[in-house]
């Protein structure tokens, strides 16, 4: 598997750059009630939907690799880009959106590059080991993974990367961004709000939750279309790390301010949703460390959860105030998690804790 290049990003100073000189139209007080849900006038995040809906088939059509079928990188690039391929949905075929062009541009590198390994493994692939690509069966023979010689399963990197470098990346990096939050805030579009409010909800829209998402009355259904990416992985982690309400209350409180021209409000949330959202990716990377440590004896289903995992820490890059030095995730990614045939379970151990080390989350490691 090729090693994937690591952009420098500058960190705190972009969080530190949020500031808008406007005055506020309303003191909140320190007990200001905020909305329990997403529930504001003029909200559209229909392109992320969109998005969120193409990336679906494109994981779906990644995934038969595991059933020995070949996955041709013309029609992945195809789906990427939105020409030229029928979608299942049918309504995404009127859709003008595209995923390429929302991509981090070292991000989409690399998963060309990832596209490109797959339609060559996929075809005719035959039984793989801890030393020769191919597919991987569990050793109750339930489940079955193509694999590179590495040990690595393209088709969870092209899900969890895709979840970084766009919907991640475009939610913390791109619209949360000063050239995002420094705009109109005047001037109603109806349907849309201002361009502020519009940007502050096209952040909300990557995050493919519902609008009652994490609201004392919300029943969460794992068989919903919104059971999906980023919101199915926030609430796979809830009941640990209680993140769920946390960062839909830092979206509403975000929302809130800027339709009270409250600036400095809004950027405490940027920070707040940055801060929670980042905590998810890190969750669920030491979640997977741990299940892959728990399935160390079998192949296939310590490489398949090495390969989620690998997916969530990569993805850490993408959020412009990432916690984790550039060099440590470097170095997790480049050389501790570089062939996981090879790994060893104090391997697993020393990354796992590295990461509850820098994300405070020492305390969660029984549970996550």
């Amino acid at each position: 598997m090729s090693t994937p290049s690591f952009p420098t990003f500058v960190c705190a100073s972009v969080a530190m750059a949020l500031t808008l000189s406007a005055c506020q139209q309303d003191d909140p007080g320190p007990s200001r009630q905020l909305p329990e849900t997403y529930a504001f006038e003029n909200v559209n995040y229909a392109g992320q939907t969109t998005r969120l809906d193409m990336l679906n088939e494109i994981v779906t059509y990644a995934k038969t690799s595991n059933l020995g079928l070949h996955v041709e990188a013309d029609v992945l690039l195809n789906m990427y880009a939105n020409q030229d391929y029928t979608w299942q949905q049918a309504d995404l075929n009127e859709a003008t959106k595209k995923i390429a062009d929302k991509l981090d541009a070292t991000g989409a590198t690399q998963l060309t590059q990832w596209i490109q390994e797959l339609d060559e493994l996929s075809q005719n692939p035959g039984e793989g080991d801890a030393q020769t690509a191919g597919l991987v069966r569990s050793q109750d023979g339930s489940k079955e993974y193509l694999l590179t010689a590495e040990g690595f399963e393209l088709a969870q990197l092209l899900e969890k990367g895709t979840m970084g470098a766009l919907a991640y990346y475009q939610a913390t990096a791109v619209y949360l961004s000063e050239s995002k939050m420094n705009v109109d805030n005047t001037t109603v579009e109806p349907g849309e709000g201002t361009a502020m409010q519009h940007h502050w909800d096209e952040a909300f829209g990557y995050w493919g939750v519902p609008q009652a998402f994490g609201s004392a009355d919300f029943v969460y259904d794992n068989t919903a279309d919104y059971h999906r990416f980023w919101a199915k992985y926030t609430h796979a982690l809830d009941e640990a790390l209680g993140v769920d309400a946390t960062l839909m209350q830092a979206f509403i409180k975000g929302r809130d301010a800027i339709d009270r021209a409250d600036y400095a409000t809004r950027d405490e949330a940027i920070a707040e949703v940055r801060n929670t959202w980042e905590l998810v990716v890190a969750g669920m990377a030491i979640h997977y460390l741990k299940g892959a440590e728990e399935n160390f004896g079998d192949q296939a289903l310590r490489n398949h959860q090495l390969s989620e995992a690998y997916g969530f820490i990569w993805s850490l890059q993408f959020n412009p105030t990432h916690r984790i030095s550039d060099h440590a995730l470097q170095q997790l990614l480049e050389t501790n998690l570089s062939n996981l045939n090879t790994l060893t379970v104090a391997d697993l151990t020393a990354a796992k804790q590295q990461l509850a080390d820098v994300y405070g989350l020492e305390d969660k490691l029984a549970v996550l």
